[in-house]
Parts: structure tokens; sequence; C-alpha cells
């Protein structure tokens, strides 16, 4: 696992331009939330898109053990994008179904990806159970209204977004870091 860091550290600026659509999705919808619900169909399909884009890519390239949930992640992104991109105003109430599904899905999938994982478990079961946690409350409570859909998803997004500037940033750090050769020592 080690030895595929610098390989995903070599891409770290996606993570940082994933974390900043995420974060221009969360604020907008915050600051605007009347005027952002067509637009926030439109941007969580965009979103989306990305996200399938990414997941689908490491379920080729990535880790054996893990491509089968990247693969089924991606595909659940992909169709939910571009629900939300074909119909942003005419079905507001299948954007919130769809947004809802997707984030119970993802977040499952991040928790058993993050209970499979060394190191900082706690980060994905944490990220995963907030997903998980407002797709369930967007799904059982559909009449709260679009408005307050829209700040469930702004909260999500803010969050989502803080966390990739953050991992895309310390992979930066790392991708400067190239593994250094094993040093052979003779006995005397």
């Amino acid at each position: 696992m080690i030895s595929e860091v610098p390989s995903i550290a070599k891409n770290w600026w996606l993570f940082v331009v994933l974390g900043v659509i995420c974060l221009a999705t969360g604020i907008a919808t915050i600051v605007w939330p009347d005027l952002t619900l067509l637009a926030l169909g439109l941007l969580a399909g965009i979103y989306l898109l990305i996200t399938a884009f990414m997941e689908i890519l490491d379920a080729i390239t990535g880790d054996a053990t893990s491509r089968a949930l990247s693969a089924i992640i991606g595909v659940i992104a992909l169709i939910a994008g571009v629900v939300c991109i074909r119909r942003p105003g005419e079905s507001l109430l299948a954007i919130v179904i769809v947004l809802g599904v997707y984030l119970i899905a993802e977040g499952v999938i991040r928790i058993i990806l993050a209970l499979g994982s060394d190191g900082r478990r706690w980060w994905g079961i944490a990220l995963g159970g907030l997903d998980v946690i407002v797709g369930i409350m967007i799904m059982a409570w559909p009449e709260i209204g679009l408005v307050t859909l829209a700040v469930f998803f702004a909260l999500t997004m803010i969050f989502r977004g803080i966390f990739a500037i953050v991992a895309g940033l310390k992979l930066r750090g790392l991708s400067k870091i190239e593994e250094a050769p094993a040093e052979h020592t003779a006995f005397a």
C-alpha cells in the first residue's frame, strides 16, 4: 500500500479540484438556497459525474481488493449525475431521491472501505457515517422542504470539500518524496 502513495500523490491536484467544486457547491447552496435549487441540481450532477470518472478510473487502475466497490460507486454516481443534469428543474423530487440514495450507498461503501484500510480509519468512517445519516434524513423526510435539503446537502459538500482539499495538499507534499533506494551494507 505504501508503494502506491507516490503514484496517487502525483495526482494530488484532482483531490484539490474536487474539494474546491464541493466547497463551491456547498457555499453557493447556503448563500442562495432559494435561487440555487436549479443550480444545485446542475452542480450536483457535475460533481457526481466527476466522482463517477474518478471512481471508475480507480476501479480500472486501483487496488484489486477495492475495484468492485469503486466500480459500484462509479456507476451509481454516473447514473445519479446524468439524472441531475438531464432534469434539474423538472423533477426536484427525483433529485432529492437520487441524492439520498447516492449518499446512503456511497456512505456505506466508504465505511466498508475504511474498515478494511490501514491507518486513519476514523476519517473514512466519519465521512461515510455523515453521508449515510444525511442520505437517510433526505429519504425519510422528503417533505422537509427543498431548501432544507439544500442546506443538508450543502453541509455534506462543505465537509467533503474540506476533506478532499486537505487530502490533496497532504498528497502534494508526499509527491515530492521519492522512494529512496534500499542501501546495501557489506559486512567486513
